[in-house]
C-alpha cells in the first residue's frame, strides 16, 4: 500500500496540461480489458509459478510404457489453473524431450456424445500429425477403437433399420406421381415420381451400407483392438499429455460422461491425462454414481494431484495496485478530488477487502478500465476519481446494491433532511434495509463504503453528522454525494441543463482572451446553460485563473447581469451564486490591483445590478446594527466611493436615453440605490413620474414593478403564481391615491399586454386604501 501512495501522491502533484493528457492517453495499454484472461507466457507470469510449472512439465514428459496416468491441477475459480497449464505448455515446447500436449476444452463441444468423441478424435489428430505410416496407423487405431467406445455406428444403424419406413413412403409416393402423370398428362411430375422412385430403391441400400461402416467389422474382440493400439502407443518417443481444462463448468452428467471416458482409458501406454477443475464441483458430481462420496470415486480416477500454491492476499492486492496504477494514473490529480489520505483511506476499507484472488483483481481492473473512458471528455475527467473507483468496485462485487443505489438517490443524498416530517426513523430504517442487499459476511465492508461516499448518510449508520458547510467542498470534488454529479455516474453522461467538466475547463481556458470569452459566454446561453455556468464558477472560484482576471472578472459582471431579475427569492438561486461567484473572486484577487479591476468591470459593461450588490457588501453604510460577526469588506471605502460615483453616472445617462432604463431588470432595487447613493428620493421619482406621465407609459411602468413568483401551500405538489406589488415602493416613487386615480382613470382592454398587471395592481391599491377586506393579493 505504501508504494501505491507513493505513486499517487507523485500524480497528485503532476497538473496535467491538455497536451500531456493526450499524450498519457496514447501511452496507455489496453487497461486490462479482457484481463480475466490467463497468462500464456512466463514473461507475465507475476505469482512467481515459473519454477513450479517446469517440475511439473517434467514429470509429465517421462515416458510410461506400460500404461498412462492422470494427473490433475487443482484450484478454485480464479486461482489460475489455466495459466499454470499455460506455463506447463510453454515449459514442454522448450524441452528437447519435453512430451507432445493438446489442449481439449470440452465446455465447447455441447452434450456428452458429442465430447467423448471430440476427445478421441482430437487426439487421433495429434498422434497421426507426423503423416507417417506408424503416425496414421496409430491414429487409425485410435480412432477405430473410440469408435467402438463411443458406440458411433448405433445412430448409423438406426438409419438401417428405418429405411423400410422410408422405401414405403417413397414408393407410395411414386405410385401417386406416377398416376397423376398418366392421369393428368403432367411429364414434370413423372419425372419427379421417377427420381422417388430411385430413392425408394437406394435408401435401404445407402442405410446398410451406414451400418457397414458403423460396424466393428474386422471381427475382432475389443480386448484384441485395445492390445493392438497399446503396441502402437509404446512405440511412441514421448508421451502425449491432453490437458482437460473447464471440467468444473460442464452440466453434472457430462462430467460424469467424461470422467469415465478417462477413467476407462487411462492406461494407455504414453497417454497422459491432466485434469484441470474446482474439487468441490466435480466431487459433488460424482456424488449420485458413488453413493454420495465423488471424492472416493474421483481419488479413483486421478493418481496425482498438483494443487495450485497458495497466493497470499498481499500479492493480489499488489498486483491490484500496480495495474491500477497504469489505468487510473493520470486522473488522481486534485482537481479530479483526489488526496493522499481519502485514496488510502477508501482503497484499504472499501476496494480491498472485496480483492481474495487474481480472479476478483482481474475482474476489477477490467471493468475499471471498461468504464474510465466513459467518464473522459478530451482531457478532462468528469467525476471524482476515488468515488468512482469506490462505485465500480460496488458494481462489480456488489450489483444489486450499486443498482439500488441510483433508484434510492433521495435517502442516499438525503434530499429531504430539512423537511420537518419525522423522517429521521424512517431514513435510519431504510439506510439499514439497504445494507441487508448485502450478504451478511460482506455488510460490513458495503457500510464502510457507503458512509465514504455518503456523507451524509453516515449518520444513520452511526456517524458523523455532517453540517451543510462541506456542500460547497463536495461540489468543487465533483462528488456523488452532490445532486449535481450523482447522475453522472451511474448514466454514465452529462445531465440535461449541465454543462460538463470538459466544457467548463474549455470556458476557463477560454479567459485568455476576450473575444474567446465572450464566444464561449454567448455559446453556453445558445445551449441554455447559464445557470449552470454560474453554479460552477460559483463551486469552483479557487480554480478561476486570478492571471486572466482582467478579462475573467468583467464576463462575471456580465454573466451576473444576464440573471439579474431572475431572483427566485432563495440564497440559491443563479443569480446569487453569480454574484457571490463575483464577490468571491474579487477577494482572491492581489489587494493592489483588485479596486482598480472592480472599478474598470463596471465601467466596461455597465452592469449595475451586480455592482450595486458588489458595492453593498463593502459598504459600512449598508451594515445594520444587528448584524453579527467580523466586517470583512472586499473593496476597500475609496473604491466603494469611487464605483458609486460611476453607477450614478451610467444610471443618469440611461434615464435621459428614452426609455432604456425601464429595461433594466431589477427596476425597483435599482431606483432604491439611485435614492441612497444621491441621499435623495428626488431624481429616481422624478424620471419615473416622468415615465408614467402617458397611459402607455403607467401601464408599462407598472408591469415592470410588479413581482411575478410563486406561492405553495401545504401538500401542494405544483406552484401557484403569485403576483404583486411593493406597497413602500408605490408610496415613495407614485404614491398610493396618485396611484389609484391613475388606474382608475385607464381602460385596461386599451392595453392588453399589460392587463394582468393592472388588474393586479388595482386589488393592491384598493385594500391598501381600505376598500377591500380580503387580505390575499394572489392573481
Amino acid at each position: 500500500m505504501s508504494k501505491l501512495l507513493f505513486r499517487l501522491k507523485t500524480w497528485r502533484a503532476r497538473r496535467i496540461s491538455k497536451r500531456n493528457a493526450d499524450v498519457i492517453r496514447n501511452e496507455l495499454p489496453d487497461g486490462g480489458i479482457g484481463a480475466e484472461a490467463p497468462i500464456r507466457h512466463a514473461s507475465e507470469d507475476r505469482l512467481r509459478r515459473t519454477e513450479f510449472a517446469a517440475r511439473i512439465a517434467d514429470v509429465l514428459s517421462e515416458l510410461s510404457l506400460r500404461e498412462g496416468r492422470v494427473f490433475a491441477i487443482r484450484g478454485g475459480w480464479g486461482f489460475g489453473k489455466s495459466s499454470l497449464k499455460n506455463l506447463i505448455t510453454e515449459r514442454l515446447d522448450a524441452k528437447n524431450n519435453g512430451a507432445d500436449w493438446l489442449d481439449f476444452n470440452p465446455w465447447q463441444w455441447g452434450d456428452g456424445d458429442a465430447i467423448a468423441g471430440a476427445l478421441f478424435g482430437q487426439i487421433a489428430n495429434r498422434l497421426g500429425g507426423e503423416h507417417s505410416k506408424a503416425a496414421l496407423n496409430r491414429a487409425e487405431a485410435l480412432r477405430r477403437y473410440g469408435a467402438i467406445l463411443t458406440g458411433v455406428g448405433n445412430p448409423l444403424k438406426e438409419v438401417g433399420s428405418s429405411s423400410f419406413l422410408v422405401s414405403t413412403v417413397l414408393t407410395n409416393a411414386s405410385v401417386i406421381a406416377i398416376a397423376s402423370a398418366i392421369g393428368f398428362d403432367l411429364p414434370t411430375v413423372a419425372k419427379v415420381a421417377a427420381v422417388l422412385s430411385i430413392l425408394s430403391v437406394g435408401i435401404p441400400l445407402v442405410g446398410r451400407i451406414l451400418t457397414h461402416l458403423g460396424r466393428d467389422h474386422s471381427g475382432e474382440p475389443l480386448d484384441k483392438v485395445r492390445r493392438s493400439l497399446e503396441d502402437r502407443l509404446r512405440e511412441l518417443d514421448r508421451p502425449l499429455v491432453v490437458f482437460v481444462d473447464d471440467i468444473d463448468r460442464l452440466e453434472p452428467e457430462q462430467i460424469r460422461m467424461l470422467l469415465r471416458q478417462v477413467k476407462a482409458n487411462a492406461n494407455l501406454p504414453n497417454i497422459v491425462f491432466v485434469l484441470l477443475f474446482q474439487p468441490s464441483i466435480v466431487e459433488r458430481a460424482l456424488d449420485p454414481v458413488a453413493d454420495g462420496n465423488g471424492r472416493a470415486f474421483l481419488e479413483k480416477v486421478v493418481q496425482a494431484n498438483f494443487d495450485l500454491p497458495a497466493v497470499p492476499v498481499w500479492i493480489v492486492h499488489r498486483i491490484f495496485e500496480e495495474e491500477l496504477a497504469k489505468i487510473a494514473g493520470p486522473y488522481a490529480i486534485e482537481a479530479n478530488g483526489f488526496s493522499q489520505k481519502r485514496w488510502g483511506n477508501a482503497c484499504i476499507g472499501c476496494i480491498l477487502p472485496w480483492l481474495r484472488n487474481m480472479r476478483d483483481a482481474r475482474r476489477l481492473i477490467s471493468s475499471i478500465a471498461i468504464n474510465i473512458p466513459l467518464h473522459v471528455v478530451g482531457n478532462v475527467f468528469e467525476v471524482n476519481i476515488v468515488d468512482f473507483l469506490i462505485l465500480e468496485t460496488l458494481r462489480v462485487f456488489e450489483p444489486d446494491l450499486h443498482d439500488a443505489l441510483f433508484r434510492e438517490r433521495g435517502l442516499v443524498l438525503q434530499e429531504r433532511r430539512y423537511s420537518f416530517n419525522g423522517r429521521q426513523k424512517v431514513d435510519q430504517e431504510a439506510a439499514k434495509v439497504l445494507l441487508e442487499i448485502v450478504p451478511e459476511n460482506r455488510r460490513e465492508n458495503a457500510r464502510d463504503a457507503l458512509k465514504d461516499l455518503f456523507p451524509t448518510l453516515e449518520w444513520a449508520y452511526g456517524g458523523t453528522n455532517y453540517a451543510d458547510d462541506f456542500h460547497l467542498q463536495w461540489l468543487a470534488e465533483k462528488r456523488v454525494c452532490t445532486p449535481r454529479y450523482f447522475p453522472r455516474y451511474f448514466e454514465l453522461q452529462t445531465t440535461v441543463g449541465e454543462m460538463s467538466e470538459r466544457r467548463f475547463v474549455d470556458f476557463l481556458d477560454a479567459t485568455t482572451s476576450e473575444e474567446e470569452l465572450y464566444t464561449a459566454i454567448a455559446a453556453i446561453e445558445g445551449d441554455g446553460l447559464l445557470n449552470s455556468l454560474v453554479a460552477r464558477l460559483d463551486e469552483s472560484v479557487d480554480r478561476l485563473p486570478v492571471e486572466n482576471a482582467s478579462i475573467l472578472l468583467p464576463g462575471m459582471f456580465i454573466l451576473a447581469e444576464k440573471l439579474a431579475g431572475t431572483n427566485s427569492g432563495t440564497f440559491d438561486s443563479s443569480y446569487v451564486a453569480a454574484w457571490r461567484a463575483t464577490n468571491r473572486f474579487l477577494k482572491r484577487l492581489p489587494e493592489d490591483v483588485r479596486s482598480d479591476l472592480a472599478l474598470a468591470s463596471l465601467r466596461k459593461t455597465g452592469a449595475l445590478s451586480v455592482a450595486s450588490i458588489l458595492i453593498h457588501l463593502s459598504d459600512p453604510a449598508d451594515r445594520k446594527e444587528r448584524s453579527s460577526g467580523v466586517f470583512e469588506p472586499t473593496l476597500e471605502l475609496n473604491t466603494v466611493a469611487a464605483m458609486k460615483v460611476e453607477w450614478l453616472r451610467l444610471i443618469r445617462g440611461r434615464a435621459e436615453d428614452g426609455d432604456i432604463l425601464l429595461t433594466e431588470p431589477d427596476l425597483i432595487y435599482q431606483l432604491y440605490r439611485w435614492k441612497d447613493y444621491t441621499n435623495s428620493i428626488d431624481e429616481p421619482r422624478e424620471w419615473l413620474m416622468k415615465a408614467i406621465q402617458t397611459d402607455q407609459g403607467f401601464a408599462t411602468v407598472i408591469s415592470r414593478l410588479m413581482h411575478r413568483g410563486n406561492s405553495y401551500t401545504y401538500g401542494d405538489r405544483v406552484p401557484t403564481p403569485h403576483n404583486s406589488f411593493n406597497k413602500e415602493a408605490i408610496a415613495d416613487f407614485i404614491g398610493i391615491e396618485h396611484a389609484k386615480a391613475r388606474i382608475d382613470s385607464i381602460n385596461p382592454d386599451e392595453f392588453p399586454e399589460y392587463e394582468e398587471a393592472l388588474q393586479v395592481l388595482l386589488i393592491h391599491l384598493e385594500k391598501w386604501l381600505g376598500l377591500r377586506e380580503n387580505d390575499l393579493f394572489d392573481y
